[in-house]
Order: structure tokens, then C-alpha cells, then sequence
């Protein structure tokens, strides 16, 4: 099965540079009304252009329907992995799974506190507490630290377990609003930015309020401090090993920001340095690789550089595949690859005219011949693209024709017809594979990542790395929710 992973960037991992050849790039915009997709709008032939006798795809795009994933799929590996041990399955460990994945932690997951001891690191989630361990348990992760572990609680809750981590009682709120981390602690000496040393976690004004978070009363060396004083991240060290607390829900954060759902969390949209997430998994990171000698990670850049930037181009303006192949020329020239997002504009409407004709399609094929890659832009290139309905998986061109009627309505669109459409004209006239999809003014439906893997997109870039607060690729979730990958 294709999976589907969404490109984002860190200043220590990836970095995307987007480039608007002959137009602008919209990001965002107000409108009294919610953008909307409607039925049906009449058009001339003179209004579409046709390519004579070109006729497809002529495959059905099918949806598969959701099934929710098993932790037994990832019970496996050597006891050198960071040992995962999952108090409820009813939870969304599903995010923390899939951003251990993305800064390069090896883990393994269990329900059993024998089988998690016997590795070197350990951490119990979503919540410690004598309702989902049973005494025999909780002895047994009392005496981890001790015996020379690493124990991460998350939510610790209950089960006995203050003094282990070295605090005097646990209280919890919706109330508190940030994290100030501890910028003396050597396990957070890579977190020289201002934005990676103090974390918002919402707005009290905002509607969807803050999330949920535990404060740990009197610890004496806290990681991290919430607004209120309590501790956010506890430590305590023992002789050879560590206990440490975590104040909240590390999955269920990790998806807010892996299914674009973080408003309330997000600094500013775009053009600045949000990396929430990815603090929090350095610090995972670095507990894991100070717990044994036997850690190994993965680099989040290849070649073991510490920057990745990926250079990216939207064409979605009338001269802008011609003036796309000076970029193309000049990346050539350097030895650099660009991604081309190309808007197969073969429809006439509010937006621009017709430039994905037979002049286009030679235009696209010069940028082939170059080696860049061309990604998917969709046809419509419209705010409305999130109503769009999921369509029948049987869009085909030339009978697929959506129109924008202005910046809020658009017509006769459907979510697979953007996509498999688009996908299905651009491989016809350059002869590439196309794998890579965004979406005009990054309109991101909450049926997107199912759809992509429908119509075999493997990387979405559809979502801000503010708006995901994290710079490194992520794998989506269907419905932009908590139980089913992509």
C-alpha cells in the first residue's frame, strides 16, 4: 500500500522554498461567506480547450474505507528500540507512532511492562495511573529508574509514582497557555532559538480554547515550566538511570498539527519558525540517545547534512509555464532539481484564461527535459477545493469541467477529479510519474489524504509548516483524524 506523507521542514531537517512564476501566490484570504462547490454550470466549448481525441483516465479511483490501525503492527524489534508501552489503546498513539517515525527513533510498542523493561528506554503512554496498571506494573516501573532505565511517563496521573519522578502531586487544567523550557538542562542544549525555548499551547480568547496539560507541583529540576509555575517536563536522576514526566498528551498534540486541526496552537500561518512538534520529539530524541549506548537514530537529512531545502514552483498564472523554463534552465545549470506544482487550466473562468493547451503542454514538456519534477495543482485552482464533493472516482478528461464563478464558489468540481484529471494530463504529454499534489490556495479538504492514496499521490504538500507546527514529512491520516494512516 502507497503511503501518503505530507512534506514539511525543520531548521534542522527540510526546508521549502516556494517560487510564484508570473503571479502571485495566495495563501489566504477573508470572505463574508464560506467558499463553496455547486451544481451545474453550463459552458461553451469555446470556453475549455480540447485536446482532439485525448480521452482519460480510464481506471476507477476507489476510496478504501477505513479501518483502524493495530499497535500489533509495530510489536516488533531489538530491545535497543524505545519501548513504548501502551496504557489504553483508545488513544492517539497513532501520532506519537508517526513522529517517532519522522525524526528517526526506533521503537516498538506493547501492552506488557515485562516486555518494555527489558529494553533500556521506556515510555508509558497516554497515561500513568492505578487505573490502567495493576500494582504489579507500577512496582515494576518504580523500580525501572532505579535499576539503571530510562522512564518517560506521559500524564502521570496516579499508581504511586510521585516520589519516582520526583514530584509532590499532579494537578490538571485547560487553563494554562505556555512552555518555557529550561535553558541551563544539557538534554535541551539544542534548543537555541527563542521559538524552540518557549512553546504556546492556545489562546484563552481563541473559541477552541487550550488543550488539557498536567502540572507536576514541586519538582526540584524541571525540564520545562508551564505559565502558572508548575512543572510541564519533570527529571529526576538516579544513579545510572532518569524518570521523566510529560504534562501532556504528546499523540494527540502531534496530530493536531499532522491533521492541520492546531488553530488554536498556531503562532502566525506562514513565513515564520513554529516548530512545536519537533521540540518535543529532539527531546524524546535525546532521551532515547542518553539512555544507552546501543542508540541508533536516523538522520532527518540525507547525506548526514543538517539542511535539506526543497525548491518548489506553483503554476497557476497564464505565462507561467513559459517563464517556469528560465527557472528550470538556471537549476540545471547549478545541478538542482525544482518541483513543478502545475494547474492543468484547460477551462476559461473567473480565475485566468486557458494556458494548458498545446503551447502549455510543450512548454511542460521543455521543463521534463530539464529534470524537474512536475507535481499536481489541480484544474480549478479554487478556494472551494475543501467542499468539493468525493465524486464517483470515475472523472475523466474531457467530460470533467469545473468552473470558478468567483473567489468563493466554484462548480462541477470533485475532489478525485482534481486529482486523478490533473495527474492523468500531466503524465500523458511529459511522460513523468507524477507523485506530488498541492492544492490551489492550500484549500485542504478533510477527505484529502484518502483521495491521494486513491488516485496514487505519494506526498501531499497541502498545509503550512506553521499551520503543522513542524518542518519535517509526516504520514497523513484518513480523514484528518486519530485512528486510520494513509
Amino acid at each position: 500500500m502507497k503511503r501518503v506523507v505530507q512534506l514539511r521542514v525543520t531548521g534542522v531537517a527540510i526546508g521549502i522554498l516556494a517560487v510564484a512564476l508570473g503571479g502571485s501566490i495566495v495563501f489566504w484570504f477573508a470572505a463574508k461567506t464560506e467558499p463553496a462547490a455547486g451544481t451545474k454550470k453550463e459552458i461553451s466549448e469555446k470556453e475549455y480547450y480540447r485536446f482532439p481525441g485525448l480521452s482519460g483516465p480510464s481506471h476507477v479511483s476507489v476510496v478504501r474505507a477505513a479501518e483502524p490501525g493495530a499497535w500489533s503492527a509495530y510489536a516488533h524489534g531489538t530491545t535497543s528500540r524505545l519501548a513504548i508501552l501502551l496504557t489504553e489503546s483508545d488513544s492517539a498513539w497513532l501520532g506519537l507512532v508517526h513522529g517517532l517515525k519522522s525524526i528517526g527513533i526506533p521503537f516498538t510498542v506493547t501492552r506488557d511492562v515485562q516486555t518494555a523493561i527489558t529494553h533500556q528506554a521506556v515510555l508509558v503512554y497516554p497515561v500513568i495511573s492505578g487505573k490502567v496498571l495493576s500494582p504489579d506494573a507500577l512496582r515494576a516501573l518504580a523500580a525501572f529508574p532505579r535499576s539503571g532505565g530510562t522512564l518517560i511517563g506521559v500524564q502521570v496521573l496516579g499508581g504511586g509514582l510521585n516520589e519516582v519522578f520526583g514530584f509532590d502531586s499532579a494537578v490538571e487544567s485547560y487553563d494554562r497557555t505556555e512552555i518555557v523550557f529550561n535553558q541551563g538542562n544539557p538534554l535541551l542544549a539544542s534548543l537555541t532559538e527563542p521559538r524552540e525555548q518557549r512553546l504556546s499551547l492556545g489562546r484563552r480568547v481563541h473559541a477552541a480554547g487550550t488543550i488539557g496539560t498536567v502540572g507536576y507541583r514541586r519538582n526540584a529540576a524541571p525540564l520545562a515550566v508551564f505559565d502558572d509555575g508548575t512543572a510541564a517536563v519533570t527529571s529526576k536522576a538516579y544513579a545510572r538511570g532518569r524518570a521523566v514526566a510529560i504534562g501532556l498528551d504528546l499523540g494527540f498534540l502531534l496530530l493536531k498539527g499532522y491533521n492541520n486541526r492546531g488553530e488554536e496552537l498556531v503562532r502566525q500561518f506562514n513565513n515564520e519558525f513554529d516548530p512545536a512538534l519537533d521540540v518535543w520529539l529532539r527531546l524524546l530524541k535525546q532521551l532515547y540517545r542518553s539512555a544507552t549506548n546501543e542508540a541508533v537514530t536516523l538522520g532527518t537529512v540525507p547525506f548526514g547534512q543538517s539542511l535539506s531545502v526543497l525548491l518548489t514552483h506553483d503554476i497557476d498564472f497564464t505565462q507561467s509555464l513559459e517563464n517556469a523554463i528560465a527557472y528550470a534552465e538556471y537549476e540545471q545549470s547549478e545541478g538542482l532539481t525544482g518541483t513543478y506544482f502545475i494547474q492543468t487550466k484547460y477551462v476559461r473562468d473567473y480565475n485566468d484564461g486557458i494556458y494548458f493547451n498545446e503551447t502549455g503542454v510543450k512548454h511542460m514538456a521543455r521543463l521534463a527535459e530539464l529534470g524537474a519534477e512536475l507535481g499536481s495543482h489541480t484544474i480549478a485552482h479554487s478556494a472551494a477545493f475543501s467542499t468539493f464533493p468525493m465524486g464517483t472516482g470515475r472523472e475523466r478528461y474531457p467530460e470533467y469541467v469545473p468552473f470558478v464563478k468567483d473567489p468563493v464558489t466554484a462548480y462541477d468540481g470533485s475532489i478525485p477529479g482534481e486529482l486523478r484529471v490533473n495527474k492523468y494530463l500531466i503524465e500523458h504529454f511529459s511522460g513523468q510519474s507524477v507523485a506530488s499534489f498541492r492544492p490551489g490556495h492550500l484549500s485542504n479538504p478533510i477527505s484529502l489524504p484518502q483521495a491521494l492514496q486513491a488516485t496514487g499521490y505519494r506526498y501531499s504538500s497541502s498545509a503550512t509548516a506553521n499551520n503543522s507546527l513542524t518542518h519535517l514529512p509526516y504520514q497523513l491520516m484518513y480523514d484528518r483524524a486519530m485512528t486510520r494512516a494513509c
